[in-house]
């Protein structure tokens, strides 16, 4: 939605991996540098970790749309927690291999059969694994023993595990210290530094066609690199977010203090959504002499506009979504109009939607609990006015990725 706002051609912080915004730090380079160092040697294992959000998706991308396909035979098994006898199942799965016999005979015949016959097409065959971490130790050694298929001293199999940090632990042991001799190559993704992170977000608008709308200040990277201590995936959630909560404020220009506001936005949803949970599941009633506040719409939006807007909405109940009012403006609209193409949601729908459900849930008294230590002491406190708009921005954010 933002996108539309500030002219750009595309979201610039989505967070599935996408290779035309990979971003070259010293890190991502140099683990693009041992992954092809692995594809040049062409046997044994190629091992990258890196933390949650660091980006390893991101380089794997990057390294398969790099590849020469007339020369190897790539495929990315993404599946976690295989056991040692599901392993080559899901093998033959992801290179589309279909055995003519029966059982682990049969399937060890196919995967070999189509091992020597890109080997006479002048190919190699790589597996991807990715989350390393999760595989157990009796898989790992299966993938070894696989990994032996050659053809007079010519290795016909390789494989690159991905995983987290304590892959490393794993590999280390006592009982993967054969497979931790087949390692040719190893390394450890780190986090951008502050200038990497000022240049992996500049980077990123690029791509999407951005001029300066919104323009950032040096307090506005500052601070974003201090909350996201420049791992790639918190960047990108906290960017989307603030480029989307600029669109609906009609902000360009972005300093510390703004991105200070989401960040304490993006903290009071986790506590209140965890509060929230924790009512849920507790049978305690919310207090009698509490009394829910007067409804605070959204931002730009005052009291009569809503009390209006919430007219039209009368016949959804207090509790509707502002996805339900969305779809309703936009129902309201085709019986309006002649043409059948449903037009998508406005920045300003969103805000309509979002001034509605503000004020309707907040004249319902929503109670949350905290997660602090005093809140086994005191009694359920109502839901700050205006923060349903708050928990709507970061529900749009994630729906829409």
């Amino acid at each position: 939605m933002y996108e539309e706002y500030f002219h750009f051609k595309g979201a610039p912080f989505k967070l599935s991996p996408d290779p035309k915004f990979f971003f070259g730090s010293r890190s991502h380079n140099k683990a693009m540098a041992y992954l092809h160092y692995g594809l040049k040697q062409a046997e044994g294992f190629i091992v990258i970790t890196g933390p949650v959000g660091a980006g390893k998706s991101m380089v794997i991308g990057q390294l398969l749309s790099q590849l020469d396909r007339s020369n190897i035979v790539a495929a990315q098994l993404l599946t976690s927690n295989v056991e040692p006898e599901e392993l080559l199942d899901h093998i033959l799965s992801a290179f589309r291999i279909e055995p003519e016999g029966e059982g682990r005979t049969g399937q060890l015949e196919a995967f070999e059969d189509y091992l020597f016959d890109q080997l006479h097409r002048g190919k190699r065959v790589l597996l991807i694994m990715d989350e390393a971490q999760n595989l157990p130790l009796k898989t790992l050694e299966e993938l070894r023993m696989l990994s032996n298929i050659d053809y007079d001293g010519t290795p016909l199999f390789q494989v690159f595990l991905i995983g987290q940090p304590e892959f490393r632990d794993t590999l280390t042991s006592a009982k993967m210290e054969q497979l931790n001799q087949r390692v040719i190559a190893f390394y450890h993704l780190e986090n951008l530094s502050f200038e990497e992170t000022k240049e992996y977000i500049l980077h990123r608008l690029s791509i999407v066609g951005w001029r300066e709308d919104p323009a950032f200040s040096d307090g506005a990277f500052k601070t974003i690199y201090a909350e996201t201590d420049g791992r790639p995936r918190r960047i990108n959630t906290l960017c989307n977010r603030l480029m989307l909560f600029c669109a609906l404020d009609k902000i360009h220009d972005v300093t510390g203090s703004v991105v200070k506001e989401v960040i304490a936005e993006l903290h009071e949803e986790k506590l209140g959504s965890q509060g929230i949970q924790d009512n849920i599941n507790s049978t305690q009633s919310p207090r009698e002499d509490v009394k829910a506040p007067a409804a605070e719409p959204g931002r730009g939006v005052n009291k009569k506009m809503a009390k209006s807007l919430a007219s039209k909405h009368k016949n959804l109940p207090s509790s509707a979504s502002v996805f339900d009012r969305l779809r309703a403006q936009r129902n309201e609209k085709l019986e309006n109009d002649v043409t059948d193409e449903p037009e998508e949601a406005t920045l300003s729908d969103v805000a309509t939607a979002i001034a509605v459900a503000s004020a309707q849930t907040d004249k319902a008294g929503v109670y949350e609990d905290t997660s602090t230590e005093r809140a086994a002491a005191e009694a359920p406190r109502l839901v700050k006015p205006g923060a349903w708009r708050k928990t709507v921005k970061r529900s749009l954010d994630e729906a829409r990725e």
